[in-house]
């Protein structure tokens, strides 16, 4: 008798049991187990993935320079010297006699007889040292040293040129320091030397008294160059 109790209850037991798998099968709840578990296999299979050693990435290998194009030195551009102008040598000037002043001479005389060229006075002034400061005056007796001249004719070279306005020039300025009493030979005087440069009040102006070129200039205007 209490065997057979035993076994009825066995029996509903496992009917029971049977019941509640039915119950959990038909509420989804073994499938969420088995999803559960599967989520914790793929898991371990990412942990397994990670703990796995790293490829070497393209940042680890080693890095070579980039090739680069040997860069060609630019060859110095070949400088072309100018051959410089040889300037005109000096006239070489010697003695050629001398002169003794007689009454009443002066250096435009004595140039025209000798150089037989009037305004080439200045050349031969400032190569001779006078006893008066003023070119315009010279005492009998006195001597003067002759030079070979400038030029032949009236042809002369650039050189001559510049040489003979030059003397032009000290002459002016020894006349400027003798005062306003010279101005009408500091005129003259200036438009004697245009002569051998139509330009030269233009060329010299840094040297000449913009009155004083004014004036010689209103000589060219009114009489011409002086031939």
């Amino acid at each position: 008798m209490e065997r057979k109790r035993l076994r009825n209850i066995l029996i509903l037991l496992i009917i029971l049991a049977l019941l509640i798998v039915g119950f959990w099968y038909g509420t989804g709840y073994l499938k969420e187990r088995r999803s559960a578990a599967d989520d914790m296999e793929k898991i371990r299979d990412l942990q397994n993935v990670l703990e796995m050693e790293p490829a070497v990435e393209a940042e680890d290998a080693p890095l070579t320079e980039p090739e680069t194009e040997p860069v060609s030195e630019k060859e110095p551009e070949e400088r072309i010297e100018e051959t410089p102008v040889p300037e005109p040598e000096k006239t070489e000037r010697y003695v050629t006699g001398e002169h003794t002043v007689k009454k009443g001479e002066y250096f435009s005389l004595i140039t025209g007889f000798y150089w037989e060229d009037v305004f080439l006075w200045p050349d031969l002034y400032i190569r001779n040292s006078m006893r008066s400061d003023d070119p315009d005056l010279i005492y009998p007796d006195e001597i003067i040293t002759i030079y070979n001249r400038l030029g032949k004719g009236d042809e002369f070279s650039t050189r001559e040129t510049s040489e003979i306005l030059e003397a032009y020039l000290q002459v002016y300025r020894i006349y400027k320091k003798l005062g306003d009493e010279k101005n009408n030979s500091v005129w003259s005087l200036l438009w004697c030397a245009a002569r051998y440069d139509h330009d030269f009040l233009e060329n010299y102006k840094d040297r000449i008294d913009p009155e004083d070129r004014a004036m010689a200039q209103k000589y060219i205007d009114e009489q011409g160059f002086l031939d």
